[in-house]
């Protein structure tokens, strides 16, 4: 055991740092270099698509102010030609 402990190679410890290598493992590294490549692709898409929900979201919330303002200024609009009418009825009425 003693042997076995005092015997570690900087083979060993590269192994376990970086990982299996060699023309063994070259297609393996390259598959998860692969993958790994795909992976930071749907990162990429996932974080536009979250920018854009965003800034979707924040184009919503402002036509949803401006269909608001509009309806209040509708509303005053229609109870202020209400008055005028009653105003001009009542003028006609005098006459």
């Amino acid at each position: 055991q003693r042997n076995l402990l005092e015997e570690d190679s900087d083979e060993e410890e590269d192994f376990f740092l970086r990982g299996p290598s060699g023309p063994r493992f070259g297609p393996r590294n390259d598959k998860i270099r692969h993958v790994q490549n795909q992976v930071d692709e749907v990162i990429d898409v996932m974080q536009e698509n979250i920018t854009k929900v965003i800034e979707r979201g924040e184009r919503l919330d402002d036509l949803q102010d401006k269909s608001e303002s509009l309806s209040d200024n509708a509303t005053a609009f229609s109870n202020r030609a209400k008055q005028l009418r009653r105003q001009m009825w009542w003028r006609g009425c005098k006459v």
